[in-house]
Formats: C-alpha cells, structure tokens, sequence
C-alpha cells in the first residue's frame, strides 16, 4: 500500500504537467471560429452588426417553443399556428420528470446544446465571456452532456415525432443525430489530447446546430399552410374539374351518336368474340361470363377516374380500364391453357407409364386411356376422359386425340399424340414407343429443371424491372400526393407515362430473352 501511495504522488505532477499543457480554448480556435461559436459579443466593432453565434441560435430555438417568450423575438408563422398543439399533446412519460408534451421534448436538446456551448465558452478567453480553463479539465462535464443529449434525442426517436414542427421533424432529428456522432468525436478529442479532433468535432457541432435551426425557418417541401381564405377557391376548383370530366363524357357520347354504325358494327364484332372466348374457356373446362371479364376493369376504371376529380386523370384511367378489359379475356385465357398444359407435362410420364403397363397386360388402347381418366389426377384425366367420350359418340380415335392436343397447350402431349396416330396407321410396337417417349420426357425434365436454376436469376431482374417503378410510383403517391397528381395529371405527366410504359416493357422483353433457353 505504502509503494502504491508513492508511485501515485510521483504520477500525480506528471498528470498535472500533462493537463497544463492542453491549450485553453483561446488557443485552440481562432477569431473566426470563436465569432462563429458564440457570437460577436463584446468584441463586436463600432458601427458593426451584433453577429449571432451557435450558442444564440440554440438558445433562440429553446424559446420558440415556449408560450411566455420573448415578445421582440421574431417567430416563423409556423410556430404560433403549431404551438398550442404541441403544448397539449403528452408524447413522452418518464419516471422522474412525469408526462412530458411535444414542446418539451424539442427543447430538451437544444437544452444541452446550450450548456454544451457554454461549456466551451469557459475554454475561451475573458473577452469572450470565457474563463481560459483547457477543455481536458472539463472531460466529466462534457461526457455529462453527451449522456443527457443522447437521452434527449431517444426520447425523440422512440416518441417518433418525424412529422412534428410542421413536417420539420424529420430533418431536425437528422440534424440531432449527426450532432450525437460528432460528441464521440469531441470525448475521442479530449481523452486523447488531439486538440484538432475536439475543434472540428465542436465547430461540426455549431454548424449543424445552425443547420437545424435554418431548418425552422425554410418550409419543407411539400408542406402547405392551411389557409380558411382558400377554401372557395379550392371547391371551385373542383367544381370545375368535374365540369371538365362532364364534359369529355358529353364529348365521348356526341361522338359516338355520329358514329352509331360503326359502334354498331364493333359491337357484333365484339359480341362474336365474346362467344369465341367462352367456347375457349369451356374447353379449358372453365366457365365464365365473357362480360364480367370485358366490363369490371372498364367499369373500374371509369369509377377511379371520376375519384381523381381531374380531366386528365379520368381519361387516363379510363382509357386504362378500356385497354385491360379488351385484353384481360385473352390474356387470361393464354394463362390458363398455359398452366394447364404444364400440369399435363407434369402428369404425363405417370400416365404414359401406366398405359404401358397396360398393353403389356393384355390391355387395349381405350382401356389404357379410360386407366388413366380413372386413376389419374385432373386435369390430365378430364383431357383423356373427354377424349374417350367423344370416342363412344362417333368420333374417330385418332380425331379424339386431336382434339386433346388442341385443347392442352404440351409439346410433350402432342408427341405422345402424334406417336399413337402413327402407329395406328402404319403399325409398330406402341408399347416401346411409350418406354421410349417416357425415357425421353425423363431426361428432358431434368435438362429443364436445370436450365430453370441457371436461368432464375433473369426471370427475377425481369420481374423487378417491369414491378419496381411501378411501386415507387405508388409510394411516391403516397408520400407526396399532390405534387405527383399535379404532374402526372398533366399533359406532359401522360407522355411521361407512356414513355416509361413501353421502355419497361422493352426492358422487361429484352431481360426475359437473355435467360431464354430451349430444350
């Protein structure tokens, strides 16, 4: 005990001598850099304008959101339409200072700032209203104020006020959070004796401080004040806007009471088509009213242009609805026969087993078939089942078959197909045809779950570049309404649209073919 009481007085003018040779504040910034931290002052020229340091903004940020303020002080319009609000609303409740409000909680940081600033204000020399204490003397205060800071800002985050102050929230927090990173800088600075590291870190600090504060005083975008005098002015407009939509729905109707034979004639046409589809889809064994398909897309998009309140908006989602209810039947109607067919595929080797199996046995080909339609799973067992009653109503074999392959959309099937009318008229041993076919599907399946693996990553950047811009759209609808409506709404909106349009399908084409393989 007695050697460590020794080596400790014999350390103890060491660590004096180290702490007396941090430079004081006056050594470490300038004149420049002192104006900038707490102001003119004192120091402040005749005839000269009082400059404003870091320290007094803070201060004045402090008092913006208090009601008993300074009257002189010059408040943004923002603030008074803002404060008693903040005042009533509890956001925050701690165990030892209770139920805090919105302002509260915004003057806590500028709080510590202020007795940060001040805090350095004591390195500076007496002309400044400082003291010349080197900052290394003053390490537990600064760590103090870290703490508080970083407790203050939590507070924010977790209470999460991003939209306060007027929309304001969000970059202020910013500002606060860069400010939390340079205070490790500052400790870094201190505990290391690198007077520059603990310069830049207090003057980074000022700065973004002064930029929180000019954040105050500038309207964010996208935010508007709410003004009573407009709201006339506003129902006016639209008022006219719906009068525009009237009239482009009157101008549609004119034009179409001159054109009457012709509509007339499209609409036969149309009729003829309808019937067309629904004879297609009762082949794919779904039965399905054509008009649904054709009018629901129209009919929605005419609502949801008439909800956009805008002449330009309703004709663009107007003459959306239009284009997808002439393509949606046709669209839909390839969907289904194609994933109808690959559920074939997938069914085909079980089934062409089992037909082999059974002419091994002695079986005939009608019964192999109506094996499968009865131990099969559809939709592969419809297809054969619908072959074998057309069949027993008259139909050749060979016809039947054929029809199978117009129906399921299967290269695979169609082999199969061909391979049975062949042999059925020229002879041969169908039952190794079949061993043959299923030896072939097997290696194909595999070529083609392998070809799928390499190709994945393609058919996913073809996905995300016809999807993604689609989707920023709608967040951006979502986040800035007005501004994206006014443009997009526009003229020059549409042929943006348009533009975008055919190049992501382009994009999207180009993606698709890149990881294309036939096998």
């Amino acid at each position: 005990m007695a050697e460590g009481g020794i080596s400790m007085v014999r350390l103890l003018p060491a660590l004096l001598l180290l702490l007396a040779a941090i430079p004081s504040g006056a050594q470490i910034f300038n004149r420049a850099e002192i104006v900038f931290l707490v102001g003119s002052g004192k120091t402040t020229a005749p005839g000269q304008p009082k400059v404003e340091g870091a320290i007094t903004r803070t201060q004045i940020f402090y008092h913006y959101f208090k009601r008993d303020r300074d009257a002189s002080l010059k408040i943004p319009k923002w603030v008074d339409q803002t404060l008693e609000a903040m005042l009533k609303r509890p956001v925050w409740q701690d165990p030892d200072e209770g139920i805090l409000n919105e302002a509260q909680l915004w003057q806590a940081p500028a709080s510590v700032l202020y007795e940060f600033f001040e805090l350095v204000r004591k390195s500076l020399p007496p002309s400044d209203g400082g003291q010349l204490i080197p900052p290394g003397n003053l390490i537990k205060d600064y760590e103090d104020k870290r703490i508080r800071f970083q407790m203050s800002l939590d507070r924010l985050v977790r209470a999460k006020l991003g939209d306060s102050l007027g929309g304001r929230g969000r970059s202020v927090i910013a500002h606060f959070e860069l400010i939390n990173k340079q205070y490790d800088s500052v400790m870094d600075g201190l505990v290391n004796g690198n007077t520059q590291r603990y310069k830049d870190a207090v003057i980074a600090i000022a700065a973004l401080m002064n930029g929180a504060f000019q954040t105050l005083q500038s309207t964010p975008r996208g935010f508007k004040f709410q003004q009573n005098e407009n709201k006339s002015s506003q129902a006016a407009a639209v008022v006219f806007k719906m009068i525009g939509v009237g009239l482009i729905i009157a101008c549609a109707w004119s034009i179409g009471s001159l054109n009457e034979r012709k509509i007339g004639d499209g609409w036969e046409r149309y009729k003829t088509k309808a019937k067309e589809w629904a004879h297609e889809y009762e082949r794919q064994f779904v039965v399905i009213k054509i008009h649904y398909l054709v009018g629901g897309p129209m009919a929605l998009g005419v609502l949801v242009g008439l909800l956009t309140f805008d002449p330009f908006g309703f004709m663009i989602f107007t003459g959306f609805g239009i284009y997808a209810g002439l393509t949606l039947p046709s669209w839909l109607l390839r969907n289904i026969r194609f994933r109808r067919g690959m559920k074939c595929e997938a069914q085909l080797m079980d089934a062409m087993i089992l037909m082999s199996n059974g002419l091994k046995s002695g079986i005939d080909l009608i019964g192999c078939l109506e094996m499968v339609q009865r131990d099969c799973l559809p939709p592969i067992s419809e297809e054969f089942g619908l072959c074998i009653k057309n069949y027993q109503l008259g139909t050749a074999l060979e016809r039947a078959l054929e029809g199978v392959e117009e129906r399921v959309q299967s290269r695979l099937l169609s082999y199969m197909i061909k391979a049975v009318v062949i042999q059925r008229s020229v002879g041969g041993n169908l039952t190794k045809i079949f061993d043959r076919i299923v030896d072939n599907i097997r290696e194909e399946s595999k070529l083609q779950e392998k070809t799928a693996a390499m190709t994945a990553q393609q058919r996913i950047q073809a996905i995300v570049v016809g999807v993604m811009p689609w989707i920023m759209l709608i967040i951006m609808f979502l986040f800035q309404p007005q501004p994206m409506r006014e443009y997009y709404f526009s003229g020059l909106g549409v042929a943006t649209l348009l533009f975008c349009t055919i190049w992501i399908g382009i994009g999207m084409k180009i993606v698709n073919k890149l990881g294309d393989i036939s096998v």
